[in-house]
């Protein structure tokens, strides 16, 4: 049986739980779901049936005739890793955000981790979630009873690692880790990026030439942006990019090239298409969706000593399957595709403007 051990090291806070959303928990049942994501991530199969029945091989289904998983799962050497209730850094010359909020009709300054993290912080009652701090180390193990699989396994765990996160709030640069062996590790993967794990042409080698699937996936219009500076700090590093992914939203970041905004403040026609649902205090606006998770992955990469902010946009089609949106309106697939392509470009444009374009 082939075994390979990955050394990780938290980053940023991970907000994990299990059925208990009050208790932290790791948990590797959690850990292969999301390596499920970016394995589909890679796929690009546009044939569903065909694309379940391959990952059913793979992962293991319940679904009779197909079998077990072709990997096992485990997790070693948690003992340091203990949940905490600390509050998130807290720094005003770093971590301050100012607005004016119409509910209190008032200056209001918030700490742009918590914002990031909302739902995990409850900001009514200012309490935070229990989560594993960083600078934390664990050994996952994947054990192998079928080494057909091997690689697109380990290819999958290579953009979990330089793109995802585990827990609430992923998307949004918490639950961040690195692999401390990573050449060992990677050792049996051909794509194996020793020197820079986020240099152009390997992060190349894991596209697809494939046209927008119905989910998130590496196909053609994939865009990777890191930060122009490195941080002393994770928190310094994951508050510069929050801060600008919020003045975008928001329409406080002017495009350079014509001075406009994505969208003005209290519209919200192409925030939705960022994330939803969206429903604004004392606005006539409800979003088209119930649910429609960001396209774009902020992670927070350790470089030597130091941290740099990276953003992910993985493209895709906005809503296949649904017949009608939560307004109970039929939904058109080609209109409402075309304006999610178009909005991200607009969002992606604004991020080349202010970090460093990869892809």
């Amino acid at each position: 049986m082939k075994k390979i051990i990955f050394e990780i090291e938290t980053i940023t806070p991970m907000f994990l739980a299990g059925a208990n959303q009050s208790k932290a928990e790791l948990r590797a049942a959690s850990i292969k779901g999301l390596l499920r994501f970016w394995w589909r991530a890679l796929q690009a199969e546009a044939d569903l049936d065909k694309l379940r029945k391959k990952e059913a091989r793979i992962f293991g289904s319940s679904d009779e005739g197909v079998g077990g998983s072709t990997f096992g799962i485990r997790l070693s050497n948690t003992e340091n890793v203990q949940p905490v209730t600390t509050r998130l850094p807290n720094n005003n010359q770093i971590h301050a955000v100012t607005f004016r909020s119409q509910r209190q009709n008032r200056q209001i300054i918030i700490n742009i981790l918590e914002y990031l993290a909302y739902g995990p912080y409850n900001p009514q009652r200012k309490k935070l979630r229990p989560y594993i701090p960083e600078n934390r180390k664990f050994n996952l193990i994947l054990s192998f009873n079928k080494e057909q699989y091997l690689s697109e396994v380990l290819k999958a765990m290579c953009v979990f690692s330089l793109f995802g996160g585990l827990g609430s709030r992923s998307r949004n640069g918490f639950g961040s880790f690195c692999i401390t062996n990573y050449q060992e590790a990677f050792k049996d993967l051909s794509e194996n990026p020793i020197n820079n794990l986020y240099d152009k042409d390997v992060i190349k080698a894991f596209l697809n030439n494939g046209s927008l699937q119905s989910y998130p996936a590496f196909v053609n219009g994939t865009k990777v942006f890191k930060s122009k500076l490195v941080h002393q700090t994770w928190d310094s590093a994951l508050a510069e990019i929050g801060k600008l992914y919020r003045r975008i939203r928001i329409g406080e970041e002017r495009l350079q090239s014509n001075n406009t905004v994505f969208e003005n403040k209290h519209s919200y026609n192409k925030r939705q298409y960022i994330g939803a649902p969206l429903d604004p205090y004392n606005e006539n606006f409800r979003s088209l969706l119930d649910r429609h998770a960001k396209p774009y992955f902020i992670k927070i990469a350790k470089e030597g000593e130091k941290y740099r902010a990276y953003i992910l946009y993985l493209p895709s089609r906005y809503c296949d399957g649904l017949e009608k949106d939560r307004n109970n309106r039929s939904i058109n697939h080609s209109n409402e595709d075309r304006e999610f392509t178009k909005v991200c470009t607009e969002f992606s444009g604004f991020l080349a403007d202010n970090m460093e374009t990869v892809i």
